[in-house]
């Protein structure tokens, strides 16, 4: 039985993906097995992987927080509709993991000005990040992208240390060829192994704030003008400091906070 990708290509449908993904979402081993199961029974040849989601979804409603992350991928492509938001993402993003971050600076090169989508620092090495967002998960990010990216490292050399691309979908095998051979730094949705967007996102719980069901794009976007771009920032933040810097009132940030709480910490 095959599966048909938004990208058009066909892979094997296997039902251990589905419960891996509901497990890593946080759901039970037996909860994991019984989702699986069902999508299975109710799978045909030629499926497509959006129907697998609606179905698994619609499986995981008794639980409102499993479902929302097992929906991480959605919620990253509703940052958008342009690629800001997703800049500000990967920047808060690699913030929890030590890099002092910067976005959207302006630095003369060589021989043009180059407004860098995120400048990052940590331990002596400063990046230049290139951050590629998509709103369709069939679209990937490829050698193009890669080399665009690496051409601006060599008009500012003297001023950054390493190249990196960063995108919410995928990169095709030829990016990544190129990319390993350049030394060029690569982090797209599933690559590399252990520390792709999401083994970043799920090893700190970082998820966006498009995850959750009682943010309609008024909120969202007060909530991107305040520059809180997940729910760990958005918790960890006093309610009055994010009532200073919006025009939300207390009535709807206690419903987003408290929602915000339950799928962080579901126990």
């Amino acid at each position: 039985m095959f599966v048909v990708k938004a990208s058009g290509e066909k892979e094997e449908f296997d039902p251990e993906k589905i419960k891996r993904t509901c497990l890593r979402a946080g759901a039970s081993e037996e909860f994991a097995e019984e989702i699986s199961n069902k999508v299975k029974q109710e799978a045909y040849d030629g499926i497509s992987t959006k129907e697998i989601l609606h179905l698994t979804l619609k499986y995981l409603k008794k639980k409102p927080s499993v479902a929302s992350k097992y929906n991480l991928k959605r919620a990253i492509m509703s940052l958008g509709p342009t690629g800001f938001p997703f800049e500000q993402f990967f920047a808060e993003i690699l913030q929890n993991y030590g890099y002092n971050t910067t976005v959207g600076k302006v630095i003369d090169g060589k021989c043009v000005a180059h407004e860098i989508d995120i400048v990052a620092e940590k331990g002596g090495t400063r990046y230049l990040i290139e951050c590629k967002y998509h709103d369709n998960p069939g679209v990937y990010t490829g050698l193009k992208e890669a080399m665009y990216t690496y051409s601006r490292l060599l008009d500012l050399e003297q001023k950054f240390d390493k190249a990196w691309l960063a995108t919410n979908t995928k990169c095709s095998d030829d990016a990544r060829q190129y990319s390993d051979c350049v030394g060029e730094r690569v982090t797209s949705w599933n690559y590399p192994e252990g520390k792709s967007l999401r083994n970043l996102i799920d090893e700190e719980r970082l998820y966006p704030i498009t995850i959750l069901k009682s943010v309609n794009k008024n909120v969202m976007n007060e909530l991107f003008e305040a520059k809180i771009m997940t729910l760990k920032k958005l918790v960890a933040n006093e309610k009055k400091n994010i009532q200073k810097k919006t025009k939300l009132s207390e009535k709807t940030l206690n419903k987003v906070i408290k929602e915000a709480e339950k799928i962080i910490n579901p126990n």
